[in-house]
């Protein structure tokens, strides 16, 4: 699976993303334990959780939009935003 690094912009909705970096699941597996335990602590709580329930527990997509109550698509996009956003947070530590 490849997801696509995404950046926050600078512009009127700060909701707002673009794309930019392609990333892939095996980059979240080579980040450094401790510098990724702080870029997981600065995150969102609900896209760490996904992030958790995903990687560090194996729930699959089914069980995921069983527990979140919400379709497939809806799933992979937060779990798109999650990575990005984790990957975001990781490189921006020292």
């Amino acid at each position: 699976m490849v997801i696509f690094l995404v950046l926050k912009t600078n512009s009127i909705n700060d909701t707002e993303y673009k794309l930019s970096v392609e990333v892939t699941d095996d980059s979240l597996f080579d980040l450094q334990v401790e510098k990724l335990k702080q870029a997981l602590e600065l995150i969102l709580p609900e896209e760490k959780t996904l992030l958790l329930l995903k990687y560090q527990d194996g729930v699959s997509l089914k069980e995921l939009e069983s527990i979140m109550e919400i379709g497939s698509s809806a799933i992979k996009m937060r779990l798109k935003r999650a990575k990005a956003r984790v990957i975001e947070t990781y490189n921006s530590l020292p």
